[in-house]
C-alpha cells in the first residue's frame, strides 16, 4: 500500500514539473535536431556577408559561432543517446544548459546582426516555448529572465542601450513582455496537454484493467456454458457409463460364483469396459478444460467427428437423422482444438433447440475445401431464424428461447472464438425451412 501511494505521489510530482523521462527524452532530441537546422543557418548567413557586409558585422566571429553550435551539437547528442540521461532531474539539467548556452549565442548574434532592429530578436520567443515545453513553470519563467538580461548587459556593454523615451526603449521593452507573455501562454497551454496526456493514460489504463476484467469474466461463461452443455448430455453419460458398469458387475459376479470359470477372455472383457469408461470421462474432461488449450494442427474432418461424437451423449441428437458430408480434400488448420470443439458443440447443440417440435428432424454436417478456407456447414430443417433476428443471433446474452431455455451466449462465444482463430462464422436462414451455420478457417493444405 505504502508503495502504491509513493507511485501516486511521484506521478502528481511529475505533472506539476514536467513531463516524465521519456517523453522529456524524445523532446529533447528533438530540440537537437532542430540546432542542426541553427547551426547551418548561423553558417550561410555568415558565409554571405563576407560578400554582403550589410547583413551582419563580423561575418568571422559568426562563422566560429556556427561550428561551435555543430560541435555542441554533437556532444548532446552523444550525451542523450548515450543511455546516461535517465532520469528527469538529469534531463531537466542537460535542457537547462542548452537553453541557456543558446539564449548566449542567440544574443550574440543578435548584437552582430542590427541589435533591437536583427530579424534574429524574434527567436527569443522559440526559445521562450522550448524552455516552457521542456523545462517546469518557474524555470520557463528563470530562462525568460536571463534571455532578457543577457541582452540587457549585451547592449549596455556595447554602448547601444536605448536613450529613456527613445523609440528602441519602447521596442525593448515590447520585445520583454513578449517574451514574459510567450512563457505564461506556452506554460498554459503545455500544462492543458500534460493534464490531457495525463487523464488519456489514466483512461487507457483503466481500459485495460476493464480488459482484463472481461476477459477473465468471458472465460468464466465459457466455462459455464461447457458445465451446461455437459448438464444437457449428463443422461445420456449416465447411460452410457452405466451399460460398460453393468457388463463388468455381471462378469465379475460370475466369476465369484465360480472361480475355476475366470479365463483370458473375462479379463479382457473386463479390460474393454474399463477403456470405453476411461475414453468418456477423458472426453468429458477434455470437454470441460477451463481454458482454451494449446495451438494444434488438426485435420478438420477428424476435429468435427470428434464434436459429434462428443454430442452422442445427448438424447435429443440420437433422435435426429446426422447426414455426414465430409470432404476427404477437406485440408487441416491450426486452431485451438478445445475451443474450436466448444463452437461446433454451442452451433449443433443450437440445431437442436431448433428442430425439438420438428418431424423428422435432420442434420447435414459438411466439410470442404475453398480456396484458402477449410469450411464447415452445419444445416438443420427447423423452424429457422426471423430476418430482424438474424443480424443479431451473435449478440451476447440475445436469444428467442424461452426464459429459462438459453443464456444467449452461446453463439457470441463461439463468435469470439472462431476470430480468435482468424476465421469467419456467419449464419443464413429462412423461417420454416431451418438454418446453416458456416464456419471457415485459414487452410494450412490438403491432409
Amino acid at each position: 500500500m505504502r508503495g502504491r501511494r509513493s507511485q501516486i505521489v511521484s506521478r502528481r510530482r511529475a505533472g506539476q514539473h514536467g513531463e516524465s523521462a521519456p517523453v522529456l527524452l524524445d523532446q529533447l532530441a528533438w530540440f537537437i535536431r532542430l540546432r542542426w537546422a541553427a547551426a547551418a543557418g548561423v553558417i550561410v548567413v555568415a558565409l554571405l556577408a563576407a560578400w554582403v557586409p550589410w547583413m551582419a558585422s563580423r561575418p568571422v566571429s559568426m562563422l566560429i559561432l556556427g561550428a561551435f553550435l555543430l560541435a555542441y551539437n554533437v556532444a548532446m547528442l552523444w550525451l542523450v543517446r548515450s543511455g546516461a540521461m535517465t532520469q528527469r532531474k538529469r534531463l531537466h539539467v542537460v535542457a537547462w544548459a542548452q537553453v541557456c548556452v543558446d539564449l548566449a549565442c542567440l544574443t550574440l548574434l543578435t548584437l552582430w546582426t542590427g541589435d533591437l532592429a536583427s530579424p534574429v530578436v524574434g527567436f527569443y520567443v522559440f526559445h521562450m516555448i522550448f524552455a516552457s515545453l521542456l523545462l517546469p513553470r518557474a524555470t520557463a519563467y528563470a530562462c525568460a529572465a536571463i534571455g532578457i538580461v543577457m541582452l540587457a548587459m549585451t547592449l549596455k556593454l556595447s554602448g547601444r542601450w536605448p536613450e529613456p523615451g527613445s523609440e528602441r526603449q519602447i521596442i525593448f521593452a515590447g520585445w520583454v513582455m513578449t517574451l514574459v507573455l510567450t512563457v505564461h501562454l506556452a506554460n498554459h497551454i503545455t500544462r492543458a496537454l500534460r493534464k490531457q496526456r495525463r487523464k488519456l493514460l489514466r483512461q487507457n489504463r483503466e481500459i485495460r484493467r476493464i480488459g482484463r476484467r472481461l476477459s477473465m469474466q468471458q472465460d468464466t461463461i465459457i466455462a459455464q456454458e461447457k458445465m451446461a452443455a455437459l448438464g444437457q448430455m449428463a443422461a445420456g453419460i449416465t447411460h452410457e457409463i452405466a451399460n460398460p458398469l453393468a457388463s463388468m458387475d455381471s462378469l465379475l459376479q460370475l466369476m465369484q460364483r465360480r472361480p475355476e470359470k475366470a479365463d483370458v477372455k473375462g479379463i479382457e472383457t473386463l479390460r474393454t469396459q474399463v477403456t470405453r469408461i476411461n475414453q468418456i470421462v477423458r472426453q468429458m474432461t477434455t470437454f470441460a478444460h477451463p481454458g482454451d488449450g494449446n495451438w494444434e494442427i488438426a485435420i478438420v474432418n477428424q476435429m468435427v467427428e470428434a464434436a459429434l461424437d462428443m454430442l452422442r451423449f445427448d438424447a435429443r441428437f440420437r433422435a435426429v437423422q446426422v447426414e455426414r458430408q465430409f470432404d476427404p480434400d477437406a485440408g487441416k488448420a491450426r486452431v485451438i482444438p478445445h475451443a474450436m470443439q466448444q463452437v461446433l458443440v454451442n452451433v449443433i447443440t443450437n440445431a437442436l433447440d431448433a428442430m425439438a417440435e420438428t418431424p423428422g428432424p435432420k442434420l447435414i454436417v459438411k466439410t470442404e475445401a475453398a480456396g484458402k478456407w477449410c469450411t464447415i456447414r452445419v444445416t438443420d430443417n427447423g423452424h429457422g431464424i426471423r430476418d430482424e433476428h438474424l443480424q443479431r443471433v451473435f449478440e451476447p446474452f440475445f436469444t428467442t428461447k424461452p426464459v429459462g431455455k438459453g443464456t444467449g451466449v452461446g453463439l457470441s462465444i463461439s463468435y469470439r472464438l472462431v476470430k480468435k482463430q482468424s476465421g469467419e462464422i456467419g449464419v443464413t436462414s429462412k423461417v420454416g425451412e431451418g438454418t446453416t451455420f458456416t464456419i471457415r478457417l485459414p487452410a494450412l493444405g490438403p491432409v
